[in-house]
C-alpha cells in the first residue's frame, strides 16, 4: 500500500495573488522563494491561560496577531477559502500557540491514535529553535484532538519518530474550531541568548485537500527549514534544565503449543526474569527506567535501563530468496527518537536492484537483535530463551557544542542464556555474549552553505571467557567524514562521503562474493552525489565505490561490498496545478553496477517513470525498464560469477481519494528474462474503510509469483576423481581447484494478507489491531550441473548440463512456509506522558520440506494446521509513569 502523508510535513506555503478577487493567477516562481520571508512577534505571557482550546484570555492580546495565509494547494497562490488567525506567547517554562480556524462547514475531525497521520483537518507549526536552518521541531494537532510530533533534519528530511510530552486542547464553536498548545521549554534545545526562532504555521482543510500556510514557499523551491519565517520577541527566553523520569513495570505470560518438551523451564534470573509454570507456559516480569536530562542550554541526555518493547508492532513477514539481508525499519521508541542525528546526508531512496543506500553506518536494529538460529542437535530441545538480546543500558547525548551538532549513542547488551532439555536434564545454554556499542556523529557548519561531518562506530565484546564456544573476540570499527555544500539558493547541492572500516580478532568469515573477512581486514568506501532540487527540471548523479573488505554490518547495514555503483536520474515536473492535475512528472534513469575492480558487470539498467496527482485527488504512476545481460558473483557463494539474462519489466499503481469513507489502491509489477523465459510478477491491492470518525480499517493483499531463475542448490563440491564422497569445499578456497555446482530452476509464490485497524475512544485511549497472514512456497525443477576449473570463470547458462546421477543430495530442497501474526494493543495515556499498555500477541509459524514437493497453494494454506506448526500466545501488561523534576 502506498500511503501518502499530508504535504504540510515537508512542503511550504502558498503566496497571495496580487488581487484577492483573482480566481487564477500566474504560478509563483521557485526562484523568488527568499522574497516571501515573514516575521511575527511573540509576547511574554502576562496573565493566566486556561488550556481549554479557546484562546480568549486577555493575555493573548499582547502578542502580534498572525494572519494573511495563502493557498499552497489546490489553488496555488490564491487566497484561502477559510480564515486562520494565531498568536504566540512564552514564559519561563513554555511556549504557547493559540489558533482560531474559521470554517462555515463542520471541520473534518477524525480521531485516531497519537502520531498517526489521518486525512482530517489539522494545524501544525515548525520551530527552528537553534536557527541553524537545517533542523526544526514539528508539532501538529488534529481537529479530532490527537497529537503528532516530529523532527525536520538536513533541511528537507523528516521523521515522525520523535516523541515528547506536551499539551494541547481543541474546542468547537459556531465559527469553526480553535486550539491551544503548550510546548514545555525543557523538551526544546534553546541556545543561551536566543532572541528569535525559525517559524512557520500551516493549516490543512481536509475536505478540499487545501493547504494554507503563513510563510510561503513556492512549489518547486529547494529547501524547507531554510525557508521558514521568523518568530521574534523572544529576548530573555532561556533553556530549561530538567530531569524527566519514566520508570516502567511489565509482566507477561507466554504459552506455546505444542509444548516443546515434557519439562518446565526453571526460574531464570536475567534482565527480564522468567519462570515456567507448565511444560508449555512461561511467565516473566521486567522493570526499567527511561530518563531525559538537559545537561546544558543545547545538550540533552536520554538514557534507558533495561527497556521493554513488548508494545511494538511485529515486523512484516516477507519471502526473501535473494542473497541479500532483509532490511527492517526501526520501531522501538528509544531508538526512533533522535535517530535523525545519526543519518548520513548522502541518501539514495531510489529502489530496484542495488537501489537504496550503498550502506548505513549505523543500523539500530543491530542492538537487541534476535538470537541466532537454535541448533537442536548441539543444544537439545529449546525450552525458553528471550526473543531478542536484551539491552541492559543505553544512552544518547545530543545537542550543539560550539556550533557543532553532536550525537553520541552507547549501548550495553548483556549475555543471553537459554534453557534447554539436553540428554534428559535441563541445562543453561549461552546463546550470545555481552557486547558494547558506540556511535558518534559530529556535524560542523563551515559557512552558511557548507557543512563538514564525522561519523564513527565501534562494537566490542565484553566479559568473554576462553571457555565459551561463542567467543570470537571480534572488534569492529568504522570511521569517516562527509562534506556538503549548496549554492546560494540551495537549488544545487554536492555531498561526498568517505569511510574506512577495520576488524581486529574474530574468526575468518567468507562473504558470498568470495571475500574473506578476518582479524586485520580493513576496507574503504567513497561516495558522492550532485543534486538539483528546484525548478521544473531536477535530478541527481551519484556514485559509490566500496572495496572488497569494507564492512559496516557489525553495527550498520549494507547488502554487499566490492562494488562500484553509478546512478543518474533526471525528472521533468510540473508542480503547478493545471485544469486536470495538481502535480505531474516524467523521469528517466540510468544505473550501472560493477565490482570494485570493474572486471564484472553486475547490473546495467535504463528506465523511465511517470506520476500524476489529479485534481480529483486520485494519483497514478507507471514505470518501465530494460537491463542488459550481467553476472551475479554472490549466487554460488564463493565469488564464482554466474550469467544472468537481460530483463524487461514495468509496473503501475494508483490510489483513490483519501478523503472518502472508502479508499482503494493497487499496484502491479512484471518482469521477464530475455531470451530464456524467466518471470516475476507481483500485484497487490488495499481498501481502507472509515465508517465513523473514530475507526479506520485497512485490508491489504499482496501476491508474488516467480519462476525460471537458475539458483544454486548445493555449494561447490569436489569432483569424484578427487574425492569419491564429492564433499562440499571450503568457500574460502573452493575457487583454487576443480569443482562442480548443483543448480536448478526455482519457482516461488507468496501470499500476504494484512489487516490494520485503529479505534479511538478518545485522543488518549486507542485500540490498535495488526494481523498478517502469510504463506509461501519454494520449489526446484530438474537439477543442473556446472563444472568449473580453478579460478573464477563465469558459469554460462548454455554450459549447464544434467547431473551425472552420483552427486550428493542438494542442500536446498522444496520449502513451505506459513505464518500468522496478531497484535492487539490497548494504549491509554492516563496522564501527561504516562501510558498503560495491554497487549495480546499471537504467532503461528511453520517452515518445513513438503512431501511430495512442488508448489501447492492448498498445502501452503494448510501448513497452519500441520504438525510442523507451532502456536504461541503472549499477554503483556506494561505501565510507565512520567515525572518531570
Amino acid at each position: 500500500m502506498r500511503l501518502r502523508r499530508p504535504s504540510a510535513f515537508v512542503l511550504g506555503a502558498a503566496a497571495l495573488c496580487a488581487a484577492p478577487e483573482a480566481a487564477v493567477c500566474a504560478p509563483p516562481s521557485a526562484e523568488d522563494a527568499a522574497s516571501y520571508f515573514r516575521s511575527i512577534r511573540a509576547a511574554r505571557r502576562n496573565g493566566p491561560i486556561q488550556l481549554d482550546g479557546r484562546p480568549d484570555e486577555p493575555a493573548w492580546l499582547a502578542a502580534e496577531p498572525g494572519s494573511g495565509f495563502t493557498q499552497f494547494s489546490p489553488d496555488e497562490g490564491a487566497p484561502p477559502s477559510v480564515v486562520t488567525r494565531f498568536r504566540v506567547l512564552w514564559d519561563d517554562d513554555a511556549i504557547y500557540v493559540g489558533v482560531e480556524c474559521d470554517d462555515p462547514e463542520a471541520p473534518t475531525a477524525i480521531m485516531s491514535r497519537r502520531d498517526r497521520p489521518v486525512d482530517g483537518d489539522f494545524i501544525s507549526f515548525d520551530l527552528d529553535t537553534t536557527n541553524d536552518r537545517r533542523t526544526a521541531y514539528h508539532f501538529q494537532v488534529f481537529a479530532g484532538g490527537q497529537q503528532l510530533d516530529a523532527l525536520h533534519f538536513n533541511d528537507t528530511d523528516f521523521t515522525a519518530d520523535w516523541d515528547a510530552a506536551w499539551e494541547s486542547a481543541v474546542a468547537f464553536n459556531d465559527h469553526g474550531w480553535s486550539l491551544e498548545v503548550k510546548i514545555p521549554l525543557r523538551i526544546l534545545r534553546i541556545p543561551d541568548g536566543a532572541r528569535s526562532f525559525g517559524f512557520n504555521l500551516y493549516r490543512i482543510l481536509a475536505r478540499r485537500h487545501e493547504e494554507d500556510q503563513w510563510r510561503y514557499r513556492p512549489h518547486g523551491a529547494a529547501g524547507d527549514i531554510s525557508l521558514l519565517g521568523e518568530l521574534t520577541g523572544l529576548s530573555g527566553i532561556r533553556p530549561v534544565r530538567s530531569l524527566e523520569l519514566r520508570p516502567y513495570f511489565a509482566t507477561r505470560s507466554a504459552t506455546t503449543r505444542p509444548a516443546p518438551a515434557d519439562a518446565t523451564a526453571p526460574l531464570l534470573f536475567a534482565p527480564c526474569t522468567s519462570v515456567g509454570y507448565s511444560a508449555r507456559s512461561v511467565a516473566g516480569a521486567c522493570a526499567g527506567l527511561d530518563l531525559r536530562y538537559s545537561l546544558a542550554s543545547d545538550v540533552s541526555l536520554v538514557g534507558t535501563l533495561n527497556p521493554d518493547f513488548g508494545q511494538v508492532e511485529a515486523d512484516q513477514r516477507v519471502l526473501n530468496l535473494s542473497t541479500f539481508e532483509t532490511f527492517f525499519p526501526e520501531k522501538r521508541p528509544f531508538f526512533t527518537e533522535g535517530l535523525d542525528l545519526f543519518q548520513s546526508p548522502l541518501r539514495n531512496q531510489f529502489g530496484g536492484p542495488y537501489g537504496g543506500d550503498a550502506y548505513q553506518v549505523f543500523y539500530s536494529r543491530r542492538l537487541g537483535k534476535p538470537p541466532p538460529d537454535w541448533d537442536k542437535d548441539t543444544n537439545g530441545t529449546l525450552l525458553y530463551q528471550p526473543s531478542a538480546q536484551p539491552i541492559g543500558a543505553a544512552m544518547k547525548l545530543s545537542g550543539t557544542v560550539g556550533g557543532a551538532a553532536v550525537g553520541l549513542l552507547t549501548g550495553y547488551e548483556p549475555r543471553v542464556t537459554a534453557q534447554s532439555l539436553l540428554d534428559g536434564r535441563i541445562a543453561d545454554v549461552r546463546t550470545a555474549e555481552a557486547a558494547q556499542s558506540e556511535v558518534l556523529r559530529i556535524r560542523v557548519p563551515l559557512t552558511d552553505r557548507a557543512l563538514l561531518g564525522f561519523f564513527g562506530t565501534a562494537r566490542d565484546p565484553l566479559f568473554t571467557s576462553s571457555s565459551s564456544e561463542l567467543v570470537v573476540r571480534r572488534h569492529a570499527h568504522v570511521a569517516g567524514g562527509d562534506f556538503t555544500t549548496y549554492d546560494a539558493r540551495r537549488d544545487w547541492s554536492f555531498t561526498t562521503q568517505a569511510m574506512g572500516s577495520w576488524i581486529t580478532g574474530g574468526y575468518p568469515e567468507v562473504q558470498d562474493d568470495g571475500t574473506i573477512l578476518r582479524g586485520g581486514s580493513s576496507g574503504a568506501a567513497v561516495s558522492g552525489k550532485l543534486q538539483k532540487s528546484a525548478g521544473p527540471v531536477i535530478g541527481f548523479l551519484t556514485a559509490d565505490w566500496l572495496s572488497p573488505q569494507f564492512t559496516v554490518n557489525d553495527l550498520g547495514f549494507m547488502r554487499r561490498a566490492n562494488l562500484l555503483r553509478t546512478f543518474g536520474y533526471v525528472q521533468l515536473r510540473d508542480v503547478h496545478p493545471s485544469s486536470w492535475y495538481q502535480r505531474a512528472l516524467v523521469g528517466t534513469w540510468l544505473r550501472e553496477v560493477r565490482d570494485s575492480s570493474l572486471a564484472l558487470a553486475l547490473y546495467h539498467e535504463v528506465g523511465a517513470e511517470t506520476y500524476a496527482l489529479l485534481n480529483s485527488q486520485w494519483d497514478f504512476s507507471a514505470y518501465g525498464y530494460a537491463s542488459t545481460p550481467y553476472v551475479d558473483d554472490r549466487e554460488l557463494g564463493d565469488g564464482t560469477p554466474i550469467e544472468r539474462q537481460a530483463q524487461r519489466g514495468g509496473g503501475a499503481s494508483f490510489n483513490s481519494d483519501s478523503r472518502k469513507p472508502v479508499q482503494v489502491g493497487g499496484y502491479v509489477d512484471y518482469s521477464r528474462g530475455v531470451p530464456r523465459f524467466e518471470r516475476l510478477y507481483d500485484f497487490g491491492t488495499y481498501v481502507t474503510l472509515r465508517p465513523v470518525s473514530q475507526l479506520e480499517t485497512t485490508l491489504q493483499v499482496d501476491f508474488t509469483r516467480g519462476g525460471g531463475v537458475i539458483r544454486q542448490t548445493r555449494t561447490a563440491g569436489a569432483l569424484a576423481s578427487d574425492d569419491p564422497q564429492m564433499s562440499e569445499l571450503d568457500r574460502g578456497t573452493a575457487t583454487q581447484r576443480d569443482r562442480f555446482y548443483l543448480l536448478a530452476p526455482q519457482s516461488s509464490r507468496s501470499l500476504s494478507g494484512i489487516v490494520r485497524a485503529t479505534y479511538a475512544f478518545s485522543p488518549h485511549l486507542t485500540l490498535q489491531l495488526y494481523t498478517q497472514l502469510f504463506t509461501a512456497g519454494v520449489a526446484y525443477g530438474d537439477p543442473l550441473r556446472a563444472d568449473v576449473g580453478p579460478g573464477k570463470n563465469t558459469v554460462r547458462l548454455s554450459g549447464l548440463s544434467p547431473p551425472l546421477g552420483n552427486e550428493p543430495t542438494p542442500d536446498k530442497l522444496d520449502d513451505r512456509q506459513a505464518g500468522l501474526n496478531v497484535n492487539l494493543i490497548l494504549r491509554w495515556e492516563w496522564r501527561l506522558g504516562s501510558t498503560l499498555y495491554l497487549v495480546y500477541a499471537h504467532q503461528t509459524t511453520a517452515d518445513f520440506t513438503p512431501h511430495p514437493g512442488g508448489l501447492n497453494l492448498g498445502g501452503e494454506l494448510g501448513a497452519f494446521t500441520s504438525d510442523a506448526a507451532t502456536h504461541a500466545d503472549t499477554f503483556l501488561v506494561k505501565i510507565d509513569f512520567f515525572k518531570a523534576l
